[in-house]
C-alpha cells in the first residue's frame, strides 16, 4: 500500500469515527437545534440578524451591486461551462494519469486535507470566503424584504461551508429579478473580495528583493541558502553572476543560511549547466557522457548557464560534430559528439537540471515573482489564476529566498504572513465564486439560470434544462476524478 493509500485510509477512519459520534449523539444535537444530515451538521444562530438590517439600509447601492452580480455570474457561468467541456474532451481523448491534481482529496477545498491548500492560511481564507458569500446573500435578502431566519455554519468534521437561511416562501414570492440579485450576491462578494485581496497581495510583492538560491548542493553551500552577493555585487539573475565573476580566479560570496546567519565564502568560480541524466539511445549516451555532471563549454565557448547553452545548441545542425567539455566527479573530461536531429537543430540528449555555480545547482527567486506578476489579462491569465495553487502554494518554505525591504525591512517574517494571508483569501474567494457560477442547482448559478430562463420559456421546459445541466456538471466532476484514477483502482 503506497503513501497516498495510507493517507486516504487515515482520513477515512477519522471521518467514520466522527460520523459514528454524530450518529450516537444525534438526538442531543437536534435538541440544541443543530440539524443532522448524515455526517453533515447545520449549526444555526440568530446572532447577527439585526446587523443585517443596518447593513441593508443603502438599498439602491445593494440593488446595483446585485444587478452587476447577475452579469458577473453569467460571464462566470460561460467560463465554467467552457472549462467543463474542455475537461470532458481531455478525459475522453487523452485521460491524464493519476497525479496529485486528480487525487480525490484535492478536489475538495478543505485546508489540510487538500495538499495544495495549507491548514492555517487555508482556514483563514475559507472563513473569509464563507462570511463574504453568506452575509452578502443575507444582506440582499433583507434589501428585497425577505426575512432571514438564521445564519449558520456547515460542518463535516471541519467547517466546509456557511449559510444564510432566508424564508423560502417569502423568497419565492418575490419577482424574478429580486431573486436573481439575491442569488448573485454571494458570487459578487467573493469576486470583489478576491479582487481586493489580490490587489493587496501584488502590492506587497513589491517589498521583496529576490536572490540566487541553492536548489541542490554538492559542496560549499547548503540546500536553501540564499546567495546575496558575489564580490559585493548584488545578484538576482544569471547575468548578474557573470558580471560579478568577470573571469576572476577567486570570488567572495555572501550567503544567508536558513537560520538567518550571514557567511562570507571564498570560492573558485566554476559555472556551467548541470545535467541530471542522459537520455537513452542519444549521442550523449553513445560517447559515454553521464548524468550528475556539468557541461562547461561547447566548441570552446563557455556555457555558464542554461540560457547560453540553449543559445549555442540552437545554432547547431543535425549530424554536426561538436566538442563538449564536462566536469564529472571533480575532473574535466572532453567529448567529441556527433549530434542527432530534433526540431531541425542538433540534439545532444541530456536532461538539464539548471545552472551550476561552484558546487551548487542554483535557481532564481526573481523567476517566482515574475511568473506571478506577469499574469496576462486574458483567457490564459484567467486559466492561470483558476489553477494557481498548482503552480504557487504561497511563501511557506521559501522565505529565505527573499529579503523584505522598505517598511518591512526590520519586521522579520511579517510580510510573508501578510502575503500568505491575502493570497489564500484572494484565491479561495476567486475559485469559490467561479464554482458557484456553475449552472447546477443548488449552486447559485443554477438557481439564477433557472429564474433567467423563465423569462423566455415555460416552467416545465426550464426545469428540464436546469436538471439536465445539474446532472451533466455533477457527472463531469465525478468522471474527472474516476477516469484518471481508474487504472490505479483496477491495479
Amino acid at each position: 500500500m503506497n503513501s497516498v493509500s495510507n493517507e486516504v485510509l487515515i482520513v477515512l477512519i477519522v471521518f467514520l469515527a466522527y460520523w459514528t459520534t454524530v450518529t450516537i449523539f444525534r438526538k442531543k444535537l437536534e435538541e440544541r437545534k443543530i440539524s443532522v444530515i448524515g455526517p453533515i451538521l447545520l449549526i444555526r444562530t440568530k446572532k447577527g440578524l439585526k446587523v443585517l438590517d443596518t447593513l441593508a439600509k443603502p438599498k439602491k447601492f445593494w440593488r446595483a451591486f446585485g444587478d452587476i452580480g447577475i452579469i458577473l455570474v453569467l460571464f462566470g457561468m460561460a467560463y465554467m461551462i467552457f472549462l467543463i467541456l474542455v475537461m470532458d474532451y481531455v478525459m475522453v481523448t487523452s485521460p491524464p494519469k493519476p497525479s496529485p491534481a486528480t487525487n480525490p482529496r484535492n478536489i475538495l477545498l478543505i485546508p489540510g486535507l487538500n495538499e495544495f491548500i495549507p491548514l492555517v492560511w487555508g482556514l483563514i481564507g475559507l472563513i473569509v470566503t464563507l462570511i463574504a458569500h453568506e452575509f452578502s446573500h443575507a444582506i440582499l435578502a433583507r434589501v428585497e424584504n425577505v426575512r432571514v431566519k438564521s445564519l449558520g455554519v456547515v460542518l463535516a468534521l471541519i467547517p466546509i461551508g456557511g449559510f444564510a437561511e432566508p424564508d423560502e416562501k417569502e423568497l419565492m414570492e418575490r419577482e424574478k429579478r429580486s431573486r436573481m440579485r439575491i442569488y448573485s450576491a454571494g458570487i459578487s462578494a467573493n469576486l470583489f473580495t478576491a479582487f481586493v485581496a489580490f490587489t493587496v497581495f501584488f502590492y506587497l510583492l513589491g517589498f521583496l528583493t529576490p536572490h540566487v538560491v541553492v536548489l541542490k548542493s554538492f559542496e560549499n553551500f547548503d540546500k536553501g541558502d540564499a546567495i546575496i552577493s558575489v564580490n559585493g555585487y548584488h545578484v538576482e539573475t544569471p547575468q548578474d553572476i557573470l558580471k560579478a565573476v568577470d573571469n576572476l580566479k577567486t570570488v567572495t560570496v555572501k550567503v544567508r543560511k536558513q537560520d538567518g546567519r550571514i557567511l562570507d565564502l571564498k570560492i573558485k568560480p566554476i559555472m556551467g549547466v548541470y545535467i541530471v541524466d542522459i537520455l537513452n539511445g542519444t549521442p550523449a549516451e553513445n560517447v559515454g557522457m553521464k548524468g550528475d555532471s556539468v557541461i562547461l563549454s561547447v566548441n570552446g565557448i563557455k556555457t555558464p548557464n542554461v540560457e547560453k547553452f540553449r543559445e549555442l545548441m540552437l545554432k547547431t545542425k543535425p549530424n554536426e560534430t561538436v566538442n563538449i567539455e564536462v566536469l564529472e566527479d571533480g575532473k574535466i573530461k572532453k567529448f567529441t559528439v556527433r549530434l542527432a536531429e530534433k526540431d531541425g537543430h542538433g540534439f545532444l540528449g541530456v536532461l538539464i537540471g539548471g545552472d551550476y555555480f561552484s558546487g551548487a545547482v542554483v535557481g532564481y527567486s526573481k523567476n517566482i515573482l515574475d511568473s506571478i506578476t506577469s499574469i496576462p489579462l486574458n483567457v490564459q491569465g484567467l486559466l492561470y489564476l483558476t489553477a494557481m495553487p498548482f503552480y504557487f502554494r504561497g511563501f511557506d518554505g521559501i522565505t529565505n529566498y527573499f529579503t523584505p525591504e522598505g517598511i518591512f525591512a526590520n519586521l522579520g517574517d511579517t510580510i510573508f504572513y501578510l502575503l500568505n494571508t491575502f493570497y489564500w483569501i484572494a484565491w479561495l474567494n476567486f475559485y469559490v465564486g467561479l464554482f458557484n457560477c456553475l449552472p447546477a442547482i443548488p449552486l447559485d448559478g443554477g438557481r439564477l439560470l433557472n429564474d433567467l430562463l423563465k423569462y423566455f420559456m415555460k416552467e416545465k421546459t426550464v426545469d428540464a434544462i436546469t436538471k439536465s445541466l445539474a446532472l451533466f456538471v455533477f457527472l463531469s466532476i465525478v468522471l474527472s476524478v474516476i477516469i484518471p484514477n481508474l487504472n490505479g483502482l483496477i491495479g
